[in-house]
């Protein structure tokens, strides 16, 4: 399994990934860089990137989009500076756009070649705080209460079965603390990446994650349960729209398993503790569904 492929389902530890200097869009070349994924029939890629202070760069966007999230420093695009958390995105076909920094940054960068021209941003440059952006209750039919979320690429359509534009969908996703979600959920329209700011989030058969932890689920992968204690802040990216459906979790003598982890994880973690990234073999909870095999679900009617 290659850490990176999208067709591949993920979960690691995107600040533990050596630093590299790797080969892909111009804005990359001799920067500091960590894959988190890739889809090399495209060339699409998203990477935690570098930035040494004094770094510009002119970006053309003649063959592909780029959006960034900064995490630490400052960036200034547009004419525009923001600091930490703030946004930029480069719709493919507007640039030149001039890319620059005074003491360097740090940020989450998506890059996607095969995009939806015309659709996002009025196809303009955009740059923004993201503090700044409201905050949406998400709602979909079987979605379990307590998500909110905050729309970076946009429009972003969040109602009815399916949410996210025709190129997929860039959110910051918000679970209150106490979320839990006994089911599974499954899209069968679209592979999904998730990268974590802050919080905490268990997972069945892939584990806890923290800040930096990186989840990749393609499409028809079964994932879940969701349990957070403390709450859970998170970036959502996608390369279509995406809809929902959710089942039980069972054990292999078919007996549901789901509501248990809930129970185990609430009474078991602790509030006195910061939630570190974990595999499920670590967890107390693990016994519980000991499986680390990946499920895929077949449409109905396929």
């Amino acid at each position: 399994m290659n850490h990176r492929n999208r067709d591949d389902p993920q979960f690691f530890d995107v600040w533990a990934l050596p630093w590299e200097t790797v080969p892909g869009p111009s804005f990359l070349h001799g920067v500091e860089t960590r894959i988190m994924s890739d889809r090399p029939e495209t060339g699409a890629g998203t990477y935690m990137v570098k930035m040494p202070a004094g770094w510009s760069h002119v970006e053309q966007a003649d063959e592909g989009a780029l959006e960034i999230f900064v995490v630490e420093g400052d960036l200034t695009a547009n004419g525009r500076t923001v600091g930490a958390g703030g946004y930029a995105a480069v719709p493919k076909g507007c640039g030149p756009l001039e890319l620059s920094t005074q003491g360097g940054f740090q940020a989450y960068a998506f890059w996607n070649p095969i995009w939806a021209e015309g659709y996002y941003y009025d196809n303009q440059p955009y740059v923004a705080k993201v503090w700044e952006i409201d905050w949406i209750l998400t709602e979909m039919p079987g979605l379990r209460h307590g998500i909110m979320h905050k729309s970076l690429r946009w429009p972003d359509p969040a109602e009815g079965l399916f949410h996210g534009g025709p190129g997929g969908m860039l959110r910051f996703i918000q679970m209150a603390p106490g979320f839990g979600e006994p089911r599974q959920e499954v899209h069968y329209d679209t592979w999904e990446e998730m990268v974590w700011l802050a919080g905490d989030l268990l997972m069945a058969e892939r584990g806890m994650h923290a800040a930096g932890s990186f989840l990749a689920n393609p499409a028809g992968l079964k994932h879940g349960p969701l349990l957070t204690s403390k709450g859970s802040l998170l970036m959502l990216h996608c390369e279509a729209p995406m809809g929902a459906q959710f089942s039980e979790l069972t054990n292999d003598e078919g007996e549901e398993v789901g509501t248990e982890l809930v129970r185990a994880f609430h009474d078991g973690e602790s509030w006195l503790k910061p939630p570190v990234h974990a595999d499920w073999d670590q967890r107390p909870e693990q016994p519980i569904y000991p499986s680390t095999t990946p499920l895929y679900a077949v449409p109905d009617g396929a």
